[in-house]
């Protein structure tokens, strides 16, 4: 599968630089991820066509409850749009 254009706002350019190595890493491999199938994400509902919004959320480490969650809207045809990274100190699925 192809990759999609993929791009940061602004916010998403500052929360990146707030997060460590370690954390910039997590991120680094969810956004191939997204690339590849932008419906990765859990979508969110109430978001107007043809743009959708999703949430993706990956665990720091296998063994942690803490992730990192990022959200972003797709327009097919368009990209990805990463709007926000952020810390969840507790996931539970």
């Amino acid at each position: 599968m192809n990759n999609v254009p993929l791009e940061e706002a602004e916010p998403a350019r500052k929360a990146f630089g707030d997060l460590t190595e370690g954390e910039r890493g997590v991120v680094r491999e969810a956004l191939v991820a997204i690339g590849r199938d932008p419906t990765a994400g859990r979508e969110i509902p109430g978001w107007r066509p043809p743009s959708v919004e999703y949430t993706y959320t990956t665990p720091l480490a296998p063994d942690s409850a803490e992730a990192i969650t990022i959200v972003y809207t797709h327009t097919p045809g368009l990209g990805v749009t990463v709007v926000y990274y952020f810390r969840d100190p507790q996931v539970v699925d």
